[in-house]
């Protein structure tokens, strides 16, 4: 058993937390917002619950994991720290130099950081050579997958104990060469999420018609032929020429007025009722379950 503190109980904290919970590991979570930390049992209850856990499994999962009053408190009686708080290198440094300044200097940290650069998320530690980029997907406790990379002053030893602590709970994980933003995953995301915002603003189809082509076609087939076997399955020649064919249409925009207009309106989405689509209430539980258990339909070994 490792015993595991995690700065930041939101989206990713509290699911992280779950998936090691599971995995028989002890968990602390600290969060500086008093509410984001007092709906934690709540939020690992409802993530439980999703994962059809029997009652008995429930409680001693539940058991496991513990809310820690202050970052100090966080930081004794634990192994690893975990940082997952929001996606701002000024936060994140911040956050780092704080527990720096309470932990022992060979305590390994991951930080979760799914866009920003780990080198320079790095940058200002005293030991910048224990930070490793582990990136899990969301919902951690269901997607298999997780994503390890090092920062340019990391330390290969830790990178590797981190790939071992993993794969040990089950996980799948993938090593990167070197540190690059966005890891592997975001990066073949959001090209396709700039794509999609294209589609949009050139008025060729709405929101709903995006996602019903995915879900119906691309989803389907990724989930068991990834991009680069399928472009040696259809044939390397073919896929040169639909590239030289869509390349030159394809979007290359640094800016996104779809999005843009929608935020100027107070439209962020989930959070606000409304966005590219609309967020009735009881949307947002449909949807996270219909997540879980398509994720979980989809599987496959890798």
């Amino acid at each position: 058993m490792t015993r595991f503190g995690i700065v930041g109980g939101g989206l990713m904290g509290h699911g992280i937390a779950v998936a090691l919970a599971q995995a028989g590991h002890r968990v602390k979570v600290y969060d500086a917002e008093p509410a984001t930390l007092a709906a934690l049992d709540e939020r690992v209850l409802r993530a439980l619950e999703r994962c059809g856990m029997p009652p008995d499994d429930m409680r001693t999962v539940r058991a496991r994991i513990t809310s820690a009053p202050t970052l100090s408190d966080l930081s004794r009686d634990v192994d690893v720290v975990i940082e997952a708080v929001p996606e701002r290198l000024d936060v994140k440094r911040e956050v780092l130099e704080a527990l720096e300044a309470r932990i022992p200097a060979v305590m390994p940290v991951w930080s979760t950081t799914s866009v920003l650069s780990l080198t320079e998320v790095a940058k200002g530690m005293r030991c910048p050579q224990r930070l490793v980029g582990v990136h899990w997907w969301n919902p951690p406790y269901v997607i298999p997958l997780v994503e390890v990379a090092p920062g340019a002053e990391t330390d290969r030893r830790f990178v590797q104990e981190a790939c071992d602590m993993v794969n040990g709970m089950g996980k799948t994980t993938v090593r990167l060469h070197r540190d690059v933003p966005g890891f592997i995953g975001n990066r073949l995301q959001f090209a396709l999420v700039r794509e999609a915002l294209h589609l949009l603003e050139q008025e060729v189809c709405d929101p709903v018609t995006i996602d019903t082509v995915m879900r119906a076609s691309l989803g389907l087939r990724w989930s068991a032929v990834g991009p680069m076997e399928n472009a040696d399955f259809i044939g390397l020649d073919l896929t040169r020429n639909i590239l030289a064919s869509l390349a030159p249409h394809l979007s290359a925009e640094l800016t996104f007025p779809a999005l843009d207009t929608l935020l100027s309106a107070g439209q962020r989405g989930r959070v606000s009722g409304g966005g590219l689509l609309a967020w009735p209430a009881g949307r947002e539980e449909e949807v996270a379950q219909r997540l879980d258990s398509g994720i979980r339909r989809h599987l496959v070994e890798p």
